[in-house]
């Protein structure tokens, strides 16, 4: 099992290190210091998405948090309206965006998990009335949509030329993996993802549980996007909105199973990065957006494939 979860990070990172060698033989200095230093950032915010749906996917009943993107723009545009540009009002700014993601996402569960109504059904209706709601708070409201200063600087800054954006990714991640992986409720939300029935014999809420995680994607997904308002300089409508599908490509690609049971969120920050500098490249030598599309779709067909091959060696 230690192979197989270390497998898929090391296969991605491979592959991450063969298209750096590969750019910068087409485009000498595709692997300059800041140009690293900027995939690094990008890459930052495609892995905390990914984290939204690496854990509600764990959760298993085929969830996918299509709201993750009106969450972003939803915590993006409290955060900046709170924040005024004001560095004092920062904090605030982004306990208040936490909060609204949090209780977002409570809506997401209560409605997947008590109602039984199915995820991309919930996630999706949810996304539609937080952007309709948005869209109308703005025009009436016209709120502040400004980053403040120490925002700005936070997520544009460096720390010994790796992004602060990218440091606090890490810890993220690291807190993320210790949580999905060895800690008690990550076992719950794994057995849930599983195998609802036994988990429920064996004592654990997988009701609790799966509110939880949707929580915990709304909350992330909002500070994401709180994140993303210093990144850009402001709050705009549809701030999130690019987010969706990369978060579930970049899932997938990881090793995360739409089944369930399985959060190796290792494997998801490295397909992050992967995805980032695939992007990078792409972009860098003029490839259209349908040859990208299409550059998209056999990667993450090849990782399901590679998945299902797997699998059935393991039976």
């Amino acid at each position: 099992m230690t192979a197989l979860r270390l497998g898929r990070p090391l296969l991605l990172l491979a592959l991450t290190l063969l298209l750096l060698a590969a750019g910068e033989v087409l485009l000498p200095g595709f692997i300059g210091p800041g140009q690293i230093a900027n995939q690094l950032k990008i890459a930052s915010f495609l892995g905390l998405f990914g984290l939204c749906q690496t854990v509600v996917m764990a959760a298993g009943g085929q969830g996918l948090d299509l709201s993750v993107g009106a969450i972003a723009t939803l915590g993006g545009i409290l955060g900046a309206a709170l924040m005024n540009g004001s560095n004092a009002m920062t904090p605030i700014g982004a306990g208040v965006a936490i909060g609204a993601g949090l209780a977002a996402g409570c809506v997401n569960g209560v409605g997947i998990a008590v109602l039984g109504v199915p995820p991309l059904v919930t996630t999706l209706a949810l996304s539609s009335v937080i952007d309709g709601g948005l869209i109308v708070g703005v025009s009436l409201a016209h709120p502040a949509n400004g980053a403040s200063p120490g925002l700005v600087a936070m997520t544009g800054r460096s720390f010994h030329g790796i992004p602060t954006v990218a440091v606090l990714w890490a810890v993220i991640a690291a807190i993320a993996i210790w949580l999905l992986s060895r800690s008690a409720w990550g076992r719950r939300l794994c057995r849930t993802g599983a195998n609802p029935i036994t988990a429920r014999l064996s004592g654990t809420d997988t009701t609790r549980v799966r509110i939880v995680a949707y929580m915990m994607s709304g909350g992330i997904a909002a500070f994401g996007g709180f994140l993303l308002t210093g990144y850009v300089g402001q709050a705009f409508l549809g701030l999130g909105n690019a987010y969706v599908l990369t978060s579930i490509v970049v899932a997938a690609i990881g090793g995360v199973a739409l089944a369930g049971g399985r959060a190796p969120y290792g494997g998801v920050a490295c397909a992050a990065i992967l995805m980032t500098v695939l992007v990078s490249l792409l972009t860098a030598i003029n490839i259209g957006e349908s040859g990208r599309q299409v550059i998209f779709g056999l990667t993450l067909l090849s990782f399901l494939m590679l998945d299902r091959y797997l699998m059935r060696a393991r039976h």
